[in-house]
């Protein structure tokens, strides 16, 4: 590449990212163009932009604003505001926006056939079907990876069959991890939930079916590419946090999981299947036993940290007349000694039980109708008592 295609690459990415910078500050309101000077000068007031503004001579402000200004109405004159919402909730540009226009239709529908065939464990349908979309998308800014191997194609088919890719990247070791992180990692997931925003901002539907696309389960492509799996309970356990593929990979195919969802893989780990597997030596993988422990202690909380409401009646001893049954009373720490106070404060008598000072939920006490209890109702963790 000559210093001329260099300067104009370079030049290409600064209006993309202007435009989405514009996009993103005024891309999602219905505003007409001849507004734009007045909205922007609103948004932008005591930004960053106008302060680094005001340090110039007034010329080179007149200057840079009119450029502001005369990139928006570029961009209103060639777009709508039902386009320009796409592009917005795409996070793109004009330019990228309308190569996604142009192609949009067979983007949609490679989408939807890649989310189908991995629904429907038809690997090599899935594969084709993301390798047609990557195709496409790999030739739109911001998209490109960089770089982009001469045999990627090959590399995203055994990085979505979770295979191991030490010999198609032996020699350019460092040209598939850049691809891999750059390209598959990022771009290519970003260019899918780019194509299903636009899609759904736009209404567009299935030329088959004729169904909206948002009717579509559109994210688990999504996750496959970004895990390096098409096994959606292991792209379900790398995405919660596991950082093994294979260990991942070998754990759901050892227990036979099919999890699909965050509290189906808290049941999974909780599961005899699980239990029986983890008593066995360097399991998922003699590397990662740690790490498996690690996961799963931390991602499988106790029971008594879970939130929800518990009911108690509580044993109490009145200094005086006990208040009416109803009566909304307080309960409290007083001496290391839980007590019972009314509205403004004022003790009224003694808990009987032993409540925790240390509970992060909330309580809430009325005296009850059986003489010499409290009726508490407590919303949080099973920590309102002392153990």
């Amino acid at each position: 590449m000559d210093k001329r295609e260099q300067a104009y690459a370079t030049w290409t990415r600064h209006v993309a990212t202007l435009d989405t910078a514009i996009l993103s500050l005024i891309g999602e309101n219905d505003i007409q163009a001849a507004d734009i000077p007045g909205v922007l000068d609103g948004i932008l007031q005591s930004s960053l932009w106008e302060r680094r503004l005001k340090r110039r001579v007034e010329g080179d402000q007149q200057v840079l604003r009119a450029a502001l200004n005369s990139r928006c109405r570029f961009i209103w004159a060639r777009s709508t505001s039902l386009t320009r919402k796409g592009y917005f909730l795409a996070g793109v540009g004009l330019e990228t926006g309308h190569a996604l226009d142009t192609v949009s239709p067979l983007l949609n529908s490679l989408l939807i056939a890649a989310n189908g065939a991995i629904l429907s464990e038809q690997n090599e349908a899935a594969i084709h079907a993301i390798t047609q979309f990557a195709e496409y998308v790999f030739a739109i800014y911001p998209f490109t990876p960089e770089p982009l191997p001469g045999n990627w194609r090959l590399i995203l088919r055994l990085w979505l069959l979770g295979m191991p890719l030490a010999q198609v990247s032996a020699g350019q070791e460092s040209e598939t991890l850049q691809f891999v992180e750059g390209g598959l990692v990022y771009r290519l997931p970003w260019a899918m939930e780019a194509v299903r925003v636009r899609a759904t901002a736009n209404g567009d539907v299935d030329s088959e079916l004729g169904l909206p696309l948002n009717t579509f389960e559109l994210d688990v492509a999504v996750a496959a590419v970004e895990t390096g799996t098409l096994n959606q309970s292991a792209a379900i356990l790398i995405q919660a946090g596991f950082p093994s593929r294979f260990a991942a990979i070998k754990a759901v195919n050892d227990t036979a999981a099919t999890f699909r969802d965050a509290h189906e893989l808290r049941v999974w780990l909780k599961s005899d299947a699980v239990a029986a597997w983890s008593t066995t030596s360097g399991w998922p993988s003699a590397e990662t036993v740690s790490m498996w422990n690690e996961f799963v202690n931390g991602f499988a909380p106790r029971e008594s940290s879970f939130w929800s409401e518990r009911k108690y009646l509580a044993p109490s001893g009145w200094h005086e007349v006990p208040p009416p049954p109803g009566t909304p009373v307080r309960l409290f720490h007083l001496n290391d000694r839980p007590v019972v106070l009314d509205a403004t404060g004022a003790p009224l008598g003694t808990l009987e039980a032993p409540l925790n000072p240390k509970r992060t939920g909330l309580a809430r006490a009325l005296v009850s109708n059986d003489v010499g209890k409290v009726l508490i109702s407590y919303l949080g963790p099973d920590d309102l008592w002392a153990t």
